[in-house]
């Protein structure tokens, strides 16, 4: 049986940082807020930036209904925004198209979003098992629900299943799932960070990951 493979879907499926950079500043601009460098920005894409934009504005003493304001904004901002730069990145699609197994996307995104953009980009043409966001169930990554829950949909358990993605939150839920997991070198956060989450691969480019696969598998 060929394994369950998780995807994180910013910065491990699709470059979005641009598209993200704009809406994020465009938010702060709005309630005349000094903008955020590139860096800042991405550093925060795998734990939410719903999350970045209310730590930003907690300083205002606001109540949870204008965060939650904000945040909408800051929602209508992105989906303005999000087709615009936003990539796949290089070896992605060709390897989608040839893997046999099952596979499946959770990510930070919020489900609608992220929904629209695998549309607009037409990834949302392989058949995913299925895709969770940060709003799908109780508890979003790190939290290890939804891959838990993921795995319990395509019938597959910890042993046979792999995370891949380029954040802590998904490392770190791949940890406490008790599932292996395959960092990505080229996304949003240092392979530093990443390494003491324990992945078992450090994927380069996606034309090695069948490589990688077969050989963790026969591992474990």
């Amino acid at each position: 049986m060929n394994p369950l493979l998780v995807f994180d879907l910013d910065g491990t499926l699709i470059d979005s940082a641009p598209d993200i950079i704009v809406a994020v500043n465009r938010t702060l601009q709005n309630h005349g807020k000094k903008i955020l460098s590139d860096d800042v920005i991405i550093s925060h894409i795998g734990e939410g930036l719903k999350k970045l934009i209310a730590d930003i504005f907690m300083e205002d003493d606001l109540d949870p209904a204008e965060i939650i304001e904000l945040e909408m904004e800051f929602l209508k901002i992105y989906e303005e925004e999000m087709f615009n730069k936003t990539r796949i990145f290089p070896g992605v699609e060709d390897f989608l198209s040839h893997y046999a197994g099952p596979m499946a996307i959770i990510t930070n995104k919020n489900e609608l979003p992220a929904k629209a953009i695998l549309k607009h980009l037409k990834l949302d043409r392989f058949p995913w098992v299925n895709v969770f966001g940060a709003d799908t169930l109780e508890e979003r990554k790190p939290s290890p629900l939804p891959l838990r829950t993921m795995m319990e949909l395509a019938g597959h358990n910890a042993t046979n299943t792999f995370m891949i993605g380029d954040g802590i939150p998904d490392v770190l839920s791949a940890l406490r799932a008790g599932v292996p997991s395959i960092a990505i070198e080229f996304g949003y956060t240092s392979l530093q960070l990443l390494q003491k989450y324990e992945p078992q691969g450090i994927l380069g480019h996606y034309r090695e990951l069948p490589a990688m696969i077969k050989k963790l598998s026969q591992k474990a």
